[in-house]
């Protein structure tokens, strides 16, 4: 994929990074991202939308891939990582969109206020997801309250 337009998004959580790791891997966020881009109309061209496997510890990532108007590819991704903060934790999300070559990248551009848009919403719902999840999972990532509103919200 040629050059990457990026963006990140961070929210302290008042919970323990397990907490925090446990609330990121048991939300289900590629449905709601599937819904928006079939209001956009554009859902018959994904190509793709998977988790990435990511190596470091506390990280988890999820893309998804479509093919472009002009028959390029183009992907936008979101990698989660919590890390230890003073008072709990930090979560951050970083969202790039790639595209397949120069073509593919000026049509990705040229989507990218309505696409970027909604790629910011995405980011910014899991961090509230995560963060209320968080709170109600103790140290050792058992729930001490019930999240699924917070499936269903993200």
């Amino acid at each position: 994929m040629n050059r990457a337009i990026s963006s990140n998004f961070y929210k302290p959580i008042d919970a323990p990074p397990a907490a925090s790791y446990a609330a990121l891997t048991r939300l289900e966020c590629t449905a709601r991202l599937e819904r928006a881009f079939a209001a956009m109309g554009v859902d018959d061209r994904i190509i793709s939308a998977h988790r990435i496997q990511l190596a470091p510890r506390r990280a988890a990532g999820y893309a998804i891939v479509w093919r472009l108007a002009g028959g390029g590819r183009a992907e936008v991704s979101w990698t989660a990582s919590v890390a230890g903060a003073s008072e709990g934790s930090l979560l951050s999300i970083a969202v790039r969109a790639y595209a397949q070559d120069d073509e593919s990248y000026e049509e990705m551009l040229t989507a990218w206020p309505l696409l970027g848009r909604i790629a910011e919403l995405h980011a910014r719902r899991t961090l509230a997801a995560v963060a209320e999840l968080a709170c109600q999972i103790d140290a050792e990532g058992e729930h001490i309250a019930a999240p699924a509103t917070l499936v269903a919200a993200v």
